[in-house]
């Protein structure tokens, strides 16, 4: 009897010892430390920013931020069959002395109604000499008529030099047989590097 009472005292202690080590193990990988960042952060004007260029009323610029941050081009159109230009919907302006970088970078598209009353939407960045910048075309097609957009990614980077600006030339096509008042709501980013 007493060797049965040893024999289970040794098994409860060794049953005892495991559970804390398995609690110690546990325990020791739920250790960490924490580290602490300070950070500071200041208001700044904007140098790279939106102004209206040529063909901004008809391209129905509106909601300017007054830190030109920010442009709504709610006018532009798009005929069946005919292209329509917008040499400068938007001009996009450096307003420091030093050269900066940007780009447009796609957002989103979506339509009230079916896509398929659209072809194209195509957006270009010119310089004043009249060059195209910015790696080509930005264009938002759907020339199969699939009712799918096929977005672009982004432009490559434009280097704009101080007081410098691009126009934002806009160029449109609608579908043969088109739907009057269907709208395709087009949001870009422009990216600013310094």
């Amino acid at each position: 009897m007493q060797v049965k009472r040893i024999v289970l005292k040794k098994e409860m202690k060794l049953l005892g010892l495991l559970l804390s080590s398995l609690l110690i193990a546990s325990a020791s990988a739920a250790v960490y430390y924490s580290m602490e960042m300070r950070s500071n952060v200041t208001t700044a004007t904007p140098f790279v920013k939106f102004v209206a260029g040529t063909d901004s009323t008809e391209a129905g610029a509106s909601d300017y931020a007054t830190d030109g941050t920010y442009v709504r081009l709610a006018g532009l159109k798009a005929y069946p069959n005919a292209t329509l230009t917008y040499d400068q919907a938007i001009k996009i302006k450096n307003t420091d002395a030093a050269t900066h970088k940007f780009r447009l970078t796609h957002v989103t598209i979506n339509n009230d109604t079916d896509t398929s009353n659209f072809y194209s939407i195509v957006f270009k960045l010119i310089a004043a000499n009249g060059t195209q910048y910015g790696g080509g075309d930005f264009t938002y097609d759907n020339s199969d008529g699939n009712d799918t957009w096929d977005p672009p990614y982004q432009t490559t980077l434009v280097y704009i030099l101080g007081s410098e600006e691009f126009a934002v030339k806009v160029v449109t096509r609608a579908a043969s047989g088109a739907t009057a008042d269907v709208k395709a709501n087009v949001v870009i980013s422009v990216d600013t590097q310094s």
